[in-house]
């Protein structure tokens, strides 16, 4: 539905076909800036996230060769920050991700802090010890928990587990129940997801600039459909539940969502 609205809205019906998921990772994984994302749902504004992905570069060296020539890639860190108002707590939450993939894109580490006061929590896991390490600090003491990965295939439970009595409700209406992460309990986690990359374009006014579009899908028949430029940058994002991050300095929205 998601996808059917923004060809409704923004959409070339002409484009649309298909072309290579590892093309458009290319793009995202080397795009040249990062992205800077307005979230909204409902049409409401509830804060920003931005984006960015770092190449690990290795240089050329020796005499012979120029300055600041790369000879390939060893791998990337993906950076993730934002805050968001969560209206039903009036505070705002704030949080950071920091993930590092190989030159293959395998995920390697994964770091990320919430901080929605008076409660922070720190999250940690390695790819070697498939654990995740949850910290917390709030109100109601200090604790540390730990849980393999495997575990992550409900995460609805596990945001009750570790989010607590107060921010669990916030969480669990975002989160399926159950995720096919892989094939068993021991194997490495995999998020599963099944997606596909399009030829497409949209309007700025009387101009028509291609762009790439990826819808991947969720359990129930559910949704993500992400808008990404030429060159890798990030436009828009919708969820299901009418949440969509937008790119700030796109006007992809409409000014009577201003």
């Amino acid at each position: 539905m998601n996808a059917l609205l923004w060809r409704a809205e923004y959409g070339d019906t002409g484009r649309g076909s298909r072309v290579s998921n590892d093309v458009v990772l290319d793009k995202i994984f080397n795009a040249p800036d990062a992205s800077n994302l307005q979230v909204f749902q409902n049409g409401r504004s509830l804060g920003f996230i931005r984006w960015e992905i770092i190449p690990d570069e290795v240089y050329f060296g020796g005499t012979n060769q120029p300055a600041g020539r790369v000879e390939s890639i060893k791998g990337y860190t993906l950076a993730l920050d934002g805050r968001l108002n969560v209206e039903s707590l009036q505070g705002k939450l704030r949080f950071t991700l920091r993930s590092t993939l190989d030159a293959g894109l395998e995920w390697q580490s994964v770091s990320a802090t919430i901080d929605l006061p008076p409660s922070t929590w720190e999250f940690a896991a390695t790819a070697t010890n498939q654990v995740l390490i949850v910290k917390h600090d709030g109100a109601l003491g200090q604790w540390e928990r730990t849980t393999p990965l495997g575990q992550l295939r409900n995460p609805a439970a596990l945001a009750e587990q570790f989010a607590g009595p107060l921010v669990a409700p916030l969480l669990k209406p975002f989160l399926p129940s159950n995720v096919p992460l892989g094939q068993a309990a021991g194997e490495p986690l995999a998020l599963g997801l099944e997606w596909a990359a399009y030829n497409d374009a949209v309007r700025f006014g009387s101009t028509r600039v291609r762009i790439y579009r990826i819808e991947a899908s969720l359990p129930g028949d559910r949704v993500v459909t992400i808008l990404v430029s030429r060159v890798g940058e990030i436009l828009q994002v919708a969820f299901p539940g009418q949440l969509q991050f937008t790119n700030e300095n796109i006007p992809l929205r409409k000014s009577s969502d201003k």
